[in-house]
This record gives structure tokens, C-alpha cells and sequence, in this order.
């Protein structure tokens, strides 16, 4: 009898454990689809369009021939386009759909993510749920001026490595070390600049879980040591298309983007010295604070144009990732202890603020681009008609801003028209900037399409003729004899044809 009503208790603990997770999964699983609609989806703008552009290049290596540089090189060093396009090729899943299933998974992964940080550091589950809410709520907050988000409305590496960097952060304040560097490994597959600051984050955490003070400051001074060996290596180096990334360097940025450094140290500063805050919870503060006040200052001290352009492109202010992931979960789980219609007001009043940034960041796109669903947007229509209707050997020009035109919202071209394209200032220069082989082209590209809408016809074709340009793209503003089969409210699809001048007629 004694053996069986051990047994049976045992069978009850099981079962009980599998009902929670069962339950747990299943809101998390509910969750998911409300945090996509709230924030939106634009599988095709912004870093989103050069990973899909990637995707596409290895599944169909006949397209972006002339532009391959700035297609590929982003694919180098992650596996995460090249797992895409084998499921393109043997899954039988059209991309648009593949690409809403991705976007589901990681807001489902990052939340359950969320949910084992939260777990360690807080006792009671409305403390865990007030965490994963508010996470919910700023998955797509913008970390300062970084040029990051905590998570984004389209699908990129950033997608996984980040709830892939949760778990590992969640296995080291259980200190299982290997199950810690297993995810840590499979983010490094992912996203290996992430990675990094992940694996700074796991021993900042680590040490600070141990209160092992010494071995942090050790540890600190230890990198502070090595951005200055790298400074003072690489200052004469000059990077044109590093120095073109405004986000790379504090003096560059807007004055309303400086408190989004200061105001979450001073906050989190406030939590890790709380004594009423659990152990736990007060060690991951610490180690945001840590590790936060060690990039702020790192960047003040070495990263200016005047600089070291290599730590300018290892961007250390990506270090505040993780900061506002561990700020927006410390304060879900405070936010639990209110009174239930006060967190209802917060969480409503958050997830409002994010809906409606998304709606300023994308006015003129659908909050949620369905697959399958012609697009609202009018710069992705002319898009869609030169994919149709235009050769796949087809080189196209667009104005080297194009994607600050008013209603572009940052879609990309080639993710959308599967065409080859000049480079262009902003996107390219991203890649230009962490990839030196596309520096040139990249600056040849941008010169050649500077202002473009306002060069007359003559000036495109002397300048878009060397570089093997056959089409250009033109906002319906800009003058021109050329033919143009499409246009809209917005933009206009043109042959780079000869013109034929009067004396020409004469001859």
C-alpha cells in the first residue's frame, strides 16, 4: 500500500506539472497572434527585405546577378536564410506563407522566452505573467537610437537568436552551464554579433548571481582594456560607409534618443539595490546595469568618426538589447503587485503607444500585410508590376533615398520585384558597412543615383549607363521623356531608353 500511494502521488505531481504546461502553452499560443496584430507584420521592409532577398538568391541563384554582393553577403555568416531556402525548395511552401509562419514562431518562442527569464526571478506567477504581458505589449519598442527593437514586425536572424538568448539567460540563473552554451550556440548559428553580447550578458549574469563583485569589475575593466587596444589598432582606418551610419555614433544622434541610454540604467540601477527585490531579479538588474553602463561608456570613449570604425561597426550600444529586456520584465513582474484595473490601464496603454508608432513607422502600408493580399502600399504595386511585367535580367535604378519617399515605408525593392538594383544609400550602406567587398559598389551605386528624381534624362543615362542600367524607378513628381508602362499616385516604371533629340530627327 505504501509503494502504491507513493506511486499514485507521484502520477498526481505529473500529471499537475503537464496541466500547467499544457495551460501555459496554451496562453502563450493565445497570445501569439494578439502580439502580431498589435504590432503589426511587414515581411518585405526594412532588414526584413534584405534577409528575404537573401532567402531568394539561394533558392533561385539565376537572380540579382549584377547586385550579388549585397544580396549574399549577409548570408555568410548565419544559417538562417540558407534553413529558409531548403524549405523553399523541398517544403513546397510558397515564401509569403513560410515567412507569417516564421513571424508566429518567434513572437510564440520569445514569449515563452520571456516566461523562463521571468520564472527565475519571480516567486509568484502573477509576477511571471505580469512580465510576459508586458513583454507582449514592448516587442517592438525601440532600444534608443540604435536602430534596434526587442523584437521586429518582420522576420530576420534577430527573430530567433533573441528568444534562443532568453533561454540561455534563464539556464544560467539555474546555473546549467552546458544547457546555457547550447543555446548560446545555436544563436551564435543565427546571429553571431548577438550572440556575442549574449555571451557577455550570460557571465555578466553569472557573476553578478554569485555576487562574485571582484571577478565583475575584473571582467569589466578587462573589456574596457580591449576596446582600447582596438582603438588604438584601428583608429587610422577610414570606413566611408561606416561613417555613413548616423546610429553608429552618440554625436549623431537625436536629443530625445539620449534618455533611452540613461533613464533604463538609472531605473534598473534603482532595482538591483532594492533589498525588498528578489535575489534574482536583483542580479539580472545588476547585470543590465553592468552591462549597459560598460557600453555607454566604451562607446563615449572610443566610438566617434574620429575613431575606431572597427568598433563603430561592432556596434557595443547592441548591448541595450538586452537591457530593455531585462527592464521590460522586471517591471511586468512590480507591475503584478497593482491593482488589477491599474495593469490593465498600463498594459493598454503601452500596447496603444506601440500600435500606434507602428502606424507612424508604416502609415501608408497594412498594419498586418496578409499573404496573398494585393498590397496597399504604392511603391510595393510598382513593385509587384516590374516583377510581372519586366525581363529577370532587368537592372534597375531607384533614387539613392528612395526609401525615405514619402509612402515608401521602408520596403525593400529587391525582396518585392526579385530585380537586380544599384546600390542605394541607406540599405546597402548597412550592408557596406559590416561587409568591405560591397563598399565600393556601394559608394559607386549611391553616387550615381544621388537626387535622381531631379536630374534630368540626359544626366540618368550618363550616369546609369556604365553601371548596366535598363529601368529606373521615378516618383510621379520627377520630369521625364522616358517611356513609363506604369505608374500611380506615387511612382513611375521607366525604360532607360536613348533619347532622340531634334537634330537627331534631322539627320
Amino acid at each position: 500500500m505504501c509503494w502504491d500511494g507513493i506511486s499514485s502521488s507521484r502520477g498526481a505531481a505529473l500529471r499537475s506539472v503537464e496541466t500547467q504546461w499544457s495551460l501555459r502553452f496554451l496562453f502563450i499560443g493565445l497570445l501569439t497572434p494578439a502580439v502580431l496584430v498589435i504590432h503589426g507584420y511587414h515581411p518585405l521592409a526594412d532588414d526584413g527585405a534584405v534577409y528575404v532577398a537573401g532567402i531568394k538568391k539561394l533558392a533561385e541563384p539565376s537572380l540579382y546577378q549584377s547586385d550579388a554582393v549585397f544580396v549574399s553577403s549577409p548570408t555568410h555568416f548565419s544559417i538562417f536564410a540558407h534553413v529558409l531556402a531548403a524549405m523553399l525548395r523541398w517544403g513546397h511552401l510558397p515564401l509569403p506563407f513560410l515567412l507569417l509562419l516564421c513571424q508566429l514562431a518567434s513572437i510564440f518562442l520569445f514569449l515563452l522566452g520571456s516566461w523562463a527569464l521571468a520564472a527565475r526571478i519571480f516567486v509568484t506567477n502573477s509576477g511571471r505573467w505580469g512580465a510576459v504581458l508586458l513583454a507582449a505589449c514592448c516587442f517592438t519598442l525601440p532600444v534608443a537610437g540604435t536602430s534596434l527593437c526587442i523584437m521586429d514586425p518582420y522576420v530576420t536572424a534577430r527573430s530567433f537568436s533573441t528568444p534562443l538568448s532568453l533561454f540561455a539567460l534563464a539556464a544560467v540563473l539555474d546555473e546549467q552551464w552546458m544547457e546555457s552554451a547550447l543555446w548560446l550556440a545555436l544563436a551564435a548559428l543565427l546571429h553571431p554579433l548577438m550572440a556575442a553580447y549574449t555571451a557577455i550578458a550570460m557571465l555578466t549574469l553569472a557573476l553578478a548571481r554569485r555576487r562574485r563583485w571582484w571577478s565583475l569589475g575584473l571582467f569589466c575593466g578587462s573589456g574596457y582594456l580591449l576596446c582600447g587596444v582596438i582603438f588604438f589598432v584601428t583608429r587610422h582606418a577610414y570606413d566611408r560607409a561606416a561613417l555613413s551610419r548616423s546610429y553608429f555614433f552618440l554625436s549623431s544622434w537625436r536629443w530625445f534618443e539620449y534618455p533611452g541610454l540613461l533613464i533604463p540604467l538609472l531605473l534598473l540601477g534603482i532595482a538591483g539595490l532594492h533589498r525588498q527585490v528578489p535575489w534574482p531579479a536583483r542580479a539580472l538588474a545588476i547585470a543590465a546595469t553592468v552591462m549597459g553602463s560598460c557600453a555607454l561608456f566604451a562607446s563615449l570613449c572610443f566610438v566617434h568618426r574620429s575613431g575606431s570604425l572597427l568598433l563603430a561597426r561592432l556596434q557595443v550600444l547592441r548591448a541595450f538589447q538586452f537591457v530593455y529586456i531585462a527592464g521590460v520584465l522586471l517591471a511586468g513582474g512590480l507591475l503584478s503587485r497593482l491593482h488589477r484595473r491599474a495593469i490593465a490601464t498600463v498594459l493598454l496603454i503601452t500596447a496603444g503607444a506601440l500600435f500606434a508608432g507602428q502606424r507612424l513607422t508604416y502609415p501608408e502600408s497594412s498594419h498586418v500585410e496578409w499573404p496573398g493580399i494585393a498590397p496597399r502600399n504604392d511603391w510595393q504595386r510598382a513593385f509587384l508590376w516590374i516583377r510581372a511585367n519586366t525581363p529577370k535580367d532587368a537592372v534597375f535604378a531607384l533614387d539613392n533615398d528612395y526609401i525615405e519617399s514619402p509612402g515608401e515605408d521602408a520596403q525593400g525593392f529587391r525582396a518585392s520585384a526579385e530585380r537586380s538594383a544599384v546600390a542605394d544609400y541607406f540599405k546597402d550602406g548597412g550592408i557596406a558597412s559590416n561587409f568591405p567587398q560591397a563598399a565600393i559598389p556601394w559608394w559607386q551605386g549611391s553616387q550615381a543615383t544621388a537626387q535622381l528624381n531631379l536630374a534630368t534624362d540626359d544626366q540618368r543615362l550618363t550616369r546609369l549607363r556604365p553601371l548596366g542600367v535598363t529601368w529606373v524607378v521615378l516618383s510621379t513628381q520627377a520630369s521625364t521623356g522616358f517611356d513609363c508602362p506604369f505608374s500611380n499616385e506615387r511612382v513611375r516604371v521607366c525604360r532607360l531608353s536613348p533619347l532622340l533629340h531634334p537634330m537627331d530627327g534631322a539627320k
